[in-house]
């Protein structure tokens, strides 16, 4: 049997219209050494392949696959079957074999505290919380799933205790998930969160030090809303879902203009978010509601965080790639946040896959793809360089 034919992929249903793929022939002699990140959007369902080489990791290829409405609700998969196929088959587009893949979890349904413990060894840590997780996260003992860190240089901790960051959530969401991939004949190597998956992009890209003490902040604009996350230490030290995703404004756009939802979605992609006088009555009160937010968490972080500093805001997401939409954010920022000396340096950047080694096949068209990579990339990250 030729190597061609036995990593040719199984028959499979097409993928819906609009799905993006990187390429879908050319056999990978190296399938043990790449790594595969998958990200469970309400919008978008999205699949990374890195391959790792000497130089460090290589984008081999990628799929972007629409999801059918309904399919997810913050963060869980309802129709683990259809979801399932959907991955199955943009796997099989992309000729991708492997069976073991990362994969992340995120939104409301994910709970995060911070919780001060005594300092104790870390097996004394792990049998505390067994007790400390059910009190302090409101879901039943039975269907919790939780997860948690010590994390160094918190304020206001006394000498004798430790800070500990704790996020949890329920079985049923995870179980959906490990259905879905179920379906799909994969299994995860680890379930994350979707923003230390998206910190650690950064880090390869080299937008963050891994060394650096200061906090960044993660907007990511995703279908059905947006989550804005406060990172230090590489965990998040203040984390907010805000109710306002690219699909109410272009639900908004489309009844403004009497186009399709389609349409508004091109006119999005090329306009952006700030100039024509026609886009101004569906774009405003969208914006207005997602500035207002963004500020307002930033502002009630840095009074509970008196002389930390803010100079840098990532900007993730479908939503991210929307023209004029870092430079409006960046404005209203330093215009509520006037004479603040915190956020005299603040930038704001959509981020890009500039930085990384991209498979020339997959160029230029994966550049429009970058900003909502960036959670399947940090998960297809996470393992590391096999060699």
């Amino acid at each position: 049997m030729s190597l061609l034919e036995r990593v040719r992929p199984t028959p499979h249903d097409p993928l819906p219209a609009g799905s993006g793929v990187g390429f879908r022939w050319g056999a990978f002699g190296m399938q043990r050494r790449t790594s595969v990140g998958i990200d469970f959007g309400s919008g978008t369902l999205k699949v990374v392949q890195i391959r790792w080489t000497r130089s460090g990791p290589r984008l081999e290829n990628y799929a972007v696959v629409p999801v059918p409405p309904g399919m997810m609700h913050e963060g869980s998969v309802k129709d683990p079957r259809t979801v399932g196929e959907l991955v199955r088959s943009a796997l099989a587009e992309m000729n991708c074999t492997q069976t073991l893949i990362g994969t992340c979890v995120g939104g409301p349904s994910v709970l995060m505290r911070y919780i001060n413990l005594p300092k104790v060894s870390p097996e004394e840590l792990r049998s505390a919380m067994k007790f400390e997780a059910p009190q302090h996260l409101p879901i039943a003992e039975e269907d919790l799933v939780y997860d948690f860190t010590p994390v160094a240089e918190v304020a206001g901790v006394p000498e004798h205790q430790v800070a500990v960051f704790l996020a949890g959530t329920q079985q049923k969401l995870v179980d959906s998930l490990l259905s879905a991939l179920g379906h799909a004949q994969v299994r995860p190597t680890a379930v994350e969160l979707d923003c230390l998956a998206t910190h650690r992009s950064l880090q390869w890209l080299g937008l963050v030090s891994y060394t650096s003490p200061l906090p960044l902040v993660l907007v990511d604009f995703g279908e059905s809303g947006t989550r804005l996350h406060i990172m230090r230490h590489e965990v998040p030290m203040l984390s907010r879902t805000i109710p306002t995703g690219v699909s109410q404004l272009r639900v908004a756009l489309a009844d403004t203009l009497h186009v399709s939802p389609a349409e508004a979605e091109k006119v999005l992609r090329t306009q952006g978010v700030k100039g024509d006088l026609d886009l101004t009555e569906a774009v405003e009160p969208w914006m207005n509601d997602l500035l207002e937010s963004v500020s307002r968490s930033l502002e009630f972080f840095l009074i509970q965080n008196r002389g930390v500093s803010l100079e840098r805001i990532f900007l993730v997401g479908g939503g991210a790639a929307l023209p004029n939409l870092p430079e409006l954010l960046h404005g209203h920022l330093r215009k509520v946040l006037t004479g603040r000396p915190e956020v005299e340096q603040l930038r704001v950047q959509a981020v890009g896959l500039a930085g990384l080694d991209i498979n020339p096949e997959l160029l230029p068209g994966v550049n429009a793809y970058g900003p909502l990579l960036m959670n399947a990339l940090g998960c297809a990250l996470r393992e590391g360089s096999p060699e």
